[in-house]
């Protein structure tokens, strides 16, 4: 992969722009494609609530994911030391767990459009596309990161090489549209 840039223009706004690999296109879609799946799931697997169907307000689970790689994407909402109230964290994670898988899918979908139906390794995005592709490398990296160890060695050196490299891709970019401090 080819370091992001930044090209500006007076009109239009930035536009930030990088080459991929064929392989790197592939996997970084595929990557992001199992992320969305796995969001996609949990919310499917939601618990229907009766009361907010008759508000018309989504719920989702009240209790956190079980798999690792989940769990780091969708944290409780209390940190270890807060006081706690009975249901607190159950009734913050029914309201807005849906919502926060909804944004999160949306950024996965940046990264997926930008990549092209075609297979292109040519990426260019707005500022506002840019946010969303570095937010979506995130939760990709999270995603890899927290998951269960893989059965060997090797496979754990290659999941470890990928986390190092969508961590360039995401420095990069954050590099570019930082520019000059």
């Amino acid at each position: 992969m080819q370091a992001w840039k930044k090209k500006k223009s007076l009109m239009r706004g930035p536009k930030f722009s990088t080459i991929l690999e064929p392989m790197e296109r592939e996997v970084l879609g595929d990557m992001a494609a199992a992320v969305a799946e796995a969001l996609i799931n949990r919310c499917q697997t939601a618990p229907k609530d009766e009361l907010a169907e008759l508000t018309g307000m989504t719920s989702g689970h009240k209790d956190a994911p079980t798999e690792p790689s989940l769990a780091r994407l969708l944290p409780d909402f209390e940190m270890q030391g807060d006081e706690e109230y009975e249901g607190d964290n159950s009734l913050l994670r029914a309201l807005h767990e849906n919502d926060i898988c909804r944004a999160k899918l949306e950024n996965l979908q940046v990264i997926t459009d930008a990549l092209g139906p075609d297979g292109g390794v040519a990426v260019v995005a707005t500022e506002e596309q840019a946010h969303a592709w570095l937010a979506g490398l995130n939760d990709i990296r999270l995603y890899l990161a927290s998951g269960d160890l893989p059965p060997n060695e090797q496979e754990a050196e290659s999941r470890d090489m990928l986390v190092q490299w969508l961590a360039f891709n995401q420095e990069s970019l954050l590099e570019a549209m930082m520019g000059e401090l």
